[in-house]
C-alpha cells in the first residue's frame, strides 16, 4: 500500500534480484505450507515450478554479480493501474484473464489470482488474494502462490497478500462481489460460456449469509433445504427461487440478486426466474417441487437445520498476543512479547513478528531491516501456530511488510502513528486542527453541536432502577455514582437523550439507564438521538447546556441540597479537591477528586480547600484560560474564601499537610489525541441460535446500511449505533450488550456512543460516508419491486 506522502504515480524503481528471492523464499513457506496437510509434497511442487521458471528466466548483472531475474508474466502487464478488481485463472501454471461476466463465480478445482485496486486522493494501493478451490490440485496452488509474488513484486512489494479458501473466505474478499460467490464443481475444463438450457443439468444452490452472500450448491433434495434461507432451484429455461418462511427482507433481496447472476452467466439472460413465497399460488408452489423432483412445503426442514456459516470459535480466556522471531540471541527464537493492548513500538524494523488474533486471523510482520533467516524462519512458524494452536486449515494469513499495514492488523494495537487514509470529515476538519486546550478540555465530538444547549432540559436520576426527577435547582450537579437521563429538546425541535454515567455507578443502574433511555424514545415517537457520556468524557454539546456551572462530586446521589454545602459526601473538616477544566466560560466544569497528591496532573488545574483555606494549584503545563476560568469556580466551590494562589514547585507545608503529604504524581504533559483514521462500519445481526455475528465492511458505502438488523459505525473516538427501521427489539438489546463486552476488551469503556435511528441520522454520522442521500434507503428497491422486475423481465423471454 503506498503512504500518503508519496506520489500517486506507479513509477518505482527497480528491486535487486536478491531482494526477489527473499519474497519468494518467505511467501511460499508462509502460503504453499498452509495450503496443504501434506508439507514435503507441497515444498516438492514448489521447487519443480521454481525450477523451471529459472531456467526460462534471463540473467542480469547487477553489482559485478550475476544473477536470474523473474520474468514478467503478460497477463500481469497492466494490472493494477485502474481502480477494481482483477481475476486471473490458473491455467497449466500460468496466469489467465477471467471473464468479467464470470466474476465472482468460482470452480472447485481451480486456483484463482485475484488483485484489488483501490484509489484514495490519486494514491493507489492492492490487496492480492489467492484463492483455493476444496478440489484444486497442489500443482496449481503452488503456481498460484507463486504468480502472487510476482504481481507482488511487479506493484513495487506495497500489496497486502491473503489467502483464501472455498467457503471461508474472508469478509474483505467477500465484499468485492456484490451479487454473492458462486461454487461450481468442476475445473478449467468444466468452464463453459454456452449452455444448452434445455440439457441443462438442475442444480440446487443455499443462499448462505445476509449483506456478504455464497451461493453454494448442495443435495438436489428437499433435505438439503430450511425454512430460514432462500434457495434457488436451476432447471435451465426456469429458475425458482424458493424463499424460507423465516429469512429476511435482505436475504431475500440477495437471493433474487443471485438468480438474476446465474440467469446471465449460465443462461445468457434467456431463463425465466420465478419467485416462490407466501404469496406464491398452490400451482407456483407445486410447479417447483416438481422441477426439484420431490417434496412439499410442509416436509421443508426447520430453521435450525440450516446450520451456520462455520465460523472459527476460540475460548474467551485467551488473548490477542505478539509474537517475535529473532536470532539476536545467536538462534533462532520465537518469543510472546506482548498481550493486547498491545503498542506500535513493540514492533522493531530489524526483526519479524507474528501476530496471533485468536479469531482466525494469523498476520506475519516483516521488518525492513531482519535479515534472511528471519524472514524464511517466521514464515515458517506460522505453519506451527496451525498444527500447535489446533487451529483449522483455513485459517486467514496476511502477509504485511512495515509501513504498509492495513487498518485490519492496526486495530489490535491502542495507538498507531502514521499516514493513513482519512475519510471525508476527517479530510475536512484536518486543516482546523483544535488546539491542545480544547482536545484535553472541550468536550468530546465537538463536531456535533445542534444548538447553543440553550434548549429545554429535563433531568433524572435512576433509584432503585426508576427514574427520579432532579430539582431544577440542582441541574449541573452530578454524583459519580449515580447514573442520569437527561432529556433534551433543541432550539431546532430535536430531541437528545443523553445517558451519563458516573464512573463508579454500578452495572444495574447504568443498565437502568439504559433501558429508561429506550422507553423515553418510544414515548417521543422514536426520533430521539441517544447519546451515552461516561463521567470526565463529556460532548461539547452536553457541557454547554449547563453553561459553565456543571460539578461531578464523588460518592453517590443525596436527597437533594439547596448550597454547594449540603450534600451526603461533605464532611466538616475534610479537604476537598477538585479538578477544573474548561475552554469558556460556557463549558468550564469541576470534577471532585481523591483528596490527595497523587490526584495532581502537571497539565491541570486543581481548587483545593477545607474550612481553614483554599488554593489554586496551577500546574506548569497547564493553558492561562484554564487558570482564568477558575478563579470564577473557586467563589462556586468554596464561597467566602480567599484562595491563595499556587504555582507548581512553589507550594507551602500547609497545602501538603491539606492533602496528607506529599507524594509522586503524574507530571508528564498528556500527549494530544492523534488523528483519527479510517472509520471502520460493522453489519451485526442475531442468528438463529442466538450467537451475534459480527461483519466488518470494507470501503464503506450508504448502500452497505442494512434495515433489517443493527448496524455500528466506529470512528475510532465516538461510536454509532445505527438502528435499521426492521431490526427487532431482541436484536437491538443483545447488540447493546455485546458492544459493551466489546468495549471492554478493546480497554474503550469511556467511549461516547451515539445512538441513532434510521432516516433520524445527525450530520455527525452521515458525514463519515463519502456520499450521503437521505432519501436512498426510503427509495431502494424493496422486495415486492424487485418481484416485479422479474415479472417484467420474463415477459420479454421468448420461449
Amino acid at each position: 500500500m503506498l503512504d500518503m506522502t508519496t506520489t500517486g504515480t506507479m513509477h518505482r524503481e527497480s528491486e535487486s534480484w536478491s531482494r526477489i528471492c527473499k519474497r519468494i523464499t518467505c511467501l511460499w513457506a508462509l502460503f504453499v505450507f498452509l495450503s496443504y496437510q501434506n508439507v514435503a509434497d507441497a515444498a516438492t511442487t514448489y521447487n519443480r515450478n521454481a525450477q523451471t521458471a529459472a531456467r526460462t528466466s534471463p540473467t542480469i548483472t547487477t553489482g559485478g554479480k550475476t544473477s536470474t531475474r523473474r520474468v514478467m508474466e503478460p497477463a500481469f502487464a497492466n494490472a493494477g493501474t485502474t481502480p477494481g478488481i482483477e481475476i486471473w485463472r490458473i491455467e497449466n501454471f500460468k496466469p489467465v484473464a477471467y471473464p468479467k461476466s464470470d466474476y465472482g463465480k468460482f470452480y472447485t478445482g481451480d486456483s484463482y489470482v485475484i488483485l484489488h485496486t483501490k484509489e484514495r486522493n490519486g494514491v493507489l494501493s492492492w490487496d492480492i488474494h489467492f484463492w483455493l478451490g476444496t478440489q484444486t490440485s497442489q500443482d496449481e496452488a503452488g503456481s498460484a502462490a507463486i504468480l502472487t509474488v510476482t504481481l507482488d513484486d511487479q506493484l513495487g512489494g506495497d500489496p497486502v497478500q491473503h489467502r483464501e479458501v472455498q467457503e471461508h473466505e474472508s469478509q474483505m474478499f467477500l465484499n468485492y462481489f456484490k451479487s454473492g460467490v458462486r461454487y461450481l464443481p468442476g475445473g478449467v475444463s468444466s468452464g463453459f460460456s454456452h449452455v444448452d438450457r434445455n440439457a441443462f443439468e438442475k442444480k440446487l444452490f443455499q443462499i448462505k449469509g445476509k449483506r456478504n452472500i455464497r451461493v453454494k450448491q448442495v443435495d438436489l433434495t428437499i433435505a438439503a433445504m430450511n425454512k430460514g434461507d432462500c434457495f434457488i432451484l436451476d432447471a435451465g429455461n426456469d429458475i425458482y427461487v424458493y424463499v424460507g418462511a423465516k429469512s429476511k427482507r435482505t436475504e431475500r433481496l440477495k437471493a433474487i440478486s443471485a438468480a438474476n447472476l446465474i440467469r446471465d452467466q449460465d443462461h445468457g439472460g434467456r431463463s425465466r426466474i420465478h419467485m416462490i413465497d407466501e404469496t406464491s399460488s398452490e400451482v407456483e408452489v407445486q410447479n417447483f417441487f416438481t422441477a426439484l423432483g420431490n417434496g412439499s412445503p410442509a416436509a421443508v426442514p426447520d430453521e435450525s437445520a440450516g446450520g451456520d456459516d462455520e465460523q472459527f470459535e476460540t475460548a474467551e480466556a485467551r488473548s490477542v498476543t505478539l509474537y517475535r522471531v529473532s536470532d539476536r540471541s545467536g538462534k533462532m527464537e520465537i518469543q510472546a512479547i506482548a498481550q493486547k493492548p498491545l503498542l506500535q513500538n513493540q514492533l522493531d524494523t530489524s526483526d519479524c513478528f507474528i501476530l496471533d488474533t485468536v479469531d482466525a486471523n494469523l498476520f506475519v510482520w516483516i521488518g525492513k531491516q531482519c535479515n534472511k533467516k528471519e524472514k524464511d524462519e517466521s514464515m515458517s512458524k506460522a505453519q506451527g501456530f496451525l498444527t500447535s494452536k489446533h487451529y483449522p486449515g483455513w485459517t486467514h494469513v496476511e502477509r504485511i511488510v512495515e509501513g504498509a499495514e492495513p487498518s485490519i492488523f492496526r486495530q489490535y494495537f491502542q495507538t498507531w502513528q502514521g499516514t493513513g487514509e482519512l475519510h471525508p470529515r476527517l479530510i475536512r476538519s484536518a486543516a482546523a486542527k483544535p488546539t491542545p486546550l480544547a482536545e484535553k478540555s472541550g468536550g468530546e465530538i465537538p463536531e456535533f453541536m445542534p444548538d447553543d444547549g440553550s434548549g429545554q432540559v429535563e433531568i433524572f436520576r435512576v433509584e432503585n432502577f426508576e427514574l427520579v426527577p432532579v430539582d431544577p435547582e440542582n441541574y449541573g450537579k452530578f454524583f459519580g455514582g449515580d447514573s442520569y437521563i437527561i432529556k433534551y429538546h433543541s432550539t431546532d425541535g430535536k430531541w437528545i437523550i443523553y445517558i451519563w454515567q458516573g464512573k463508579n455507578s454500578s452495572l444495574d443502574e447504568k443498565a437502568a439507564s439504559a433501558i429508561h433511555a429506550v422507553q423515553i424514545d418510544n414515548e417521543l415517537g422514536g426520533k430521539a438521538i441517544q447519546i451515552r457520556a461516561i463521567q470526565d468524557n463529556e460532548p461539547k454539546h452536553f457541557l454547554h447546556i449547563f453553561k459553565g456551572k456543571l460539578i461531578v462530586f464523588l460518592g453517590g446521589h443525596a436527597s437533594g441540597f439547596k448550597n454547594i454545602k449540603d450534600h451526603d459526601t461533605y464532611v466538616q473538616g475534610e479537604t476537598r479537591m477538585y479538578r477544573v477544566r474548561g475552554t469558556s466560560d460556557e463549558d468550564v466544569r469541576a470534577s471532585q477528586q481523591p483528596p490527595s497528591a497523587k490526584s495532581l496532573e502537571s497539565d491541570d488545574v486543581f481548587i483545593v480547600e477545607n474550612d481553614n483555606n483554599a488554593w489554586l494549584w496551577f500546574g506548569k503545563d497547564s493553558d492561562e484560560v484554564e487558570k482564568t476560568l477558575a478563579h470564577g469556580f473557586a467563589e462556586r466551590l468554596a464561597p467566602g474564601a480567599a484562595p491563595i494562589v499556587v504555582a507548581e514547585g512553589e507550594e507551602p507545608a500547609e497545602f501538603w499537610d491539606a492533602l496528607g503529604g506529599r507524594t509522586p504524581y503524574n507530571t508528564h504533559f498528556k500527549a494530544t489525541k492523534q488523528m483519527v483514521t479510517e472509520p471502520k462500519l460493522y453489519h451485526i445481526h442475531v442468528q438463529a441460535n442466538g450467537r451475534i455475528q459480527y461483519e466488518e465492511i470494507y470501503d464503506f458505502e450508504q448502500e452497505d446500511l442494512d434495515e433489517d438488523d443493527v448496524m455500528v459505525l466506529d470512528s475510532l473516538e465516538e461510536i454509532f449505533v445505527w438502528i435499521g427501521k426492521d431490526a427487532t427489539e431482541f436484536e437491538i438489546k443483545e447488540v447493546q450488550k455485546k458492544l459493551e463486552q466489546h468495549l471492554k476488551t478493546k480497554h474503550r469503556e469511556d467511549a461516547v456512543v451515539i445512538t441513532v435511528k434510521q432516516g433520524e441520522e445527525p450530520e455527525l454520522f452521515t458525514s463519515m460516508f463519502p456520499a450521503w442521500d437521505p432519501n436512498l434507503l426510503s427509495t431502494a428497491p424493496a422486495y415486492e419491486a424487485a418481484k416485479q422486475k422479474l415479472a417484467e423481465a420474463n415477459k420479454s423471454i421468448e420461449d
